[in-house]
């Protein structure tokens, strides 16, 4: 192998493995400030939502076409069901980040 390709390689992979690795935290931080602040009304976890019509997180993230650009459009308007809660950006990606790392799991 050529060493400007084996280069190119070794450099893409660091890189994805460093997104992993942000997700990751951001995706535990989320979850931390969910825990907080959100399961007082919604279901961070596999259980029921405490409060019935606050969904679950899990539902959220399984949803046809969330993702993190309609997550964010949502979390930054305000609902009639939902609290007036103001995240902080760092905070809204964190959370966004947890809800999406749920679509697919059991």
């Amino acid at each position: 192998m050529k060493p400007l390709l084996l280069g190119t390689i070794i450099v893409l992979a660091t890189a994805t493995a460093a997104a992993a690795a942000d997700d990751l935290s951001r995706s535990q931080a989320g979850h931390v400030y969910a825990e907080t602040y959100c399961s007082k009304c919604h279901s961070i976890g596999a259980g029921p939502s405490p409060l019935e019509q606050a969904p679950r997180f899990k539902d959220v993230a399984e949803q046809s076409g969330v993702t993190a650009m309609s997550l964010q459009a949502f979390l930054q308007s305000s609902h009639p069901t939902m609290p007036n809660i103001i995240l902080e950006p760092e905070d809204m990606q964190n959370v966004i980040a947890y809800i999406l790392s749920l679509k697919g799991r059991e």
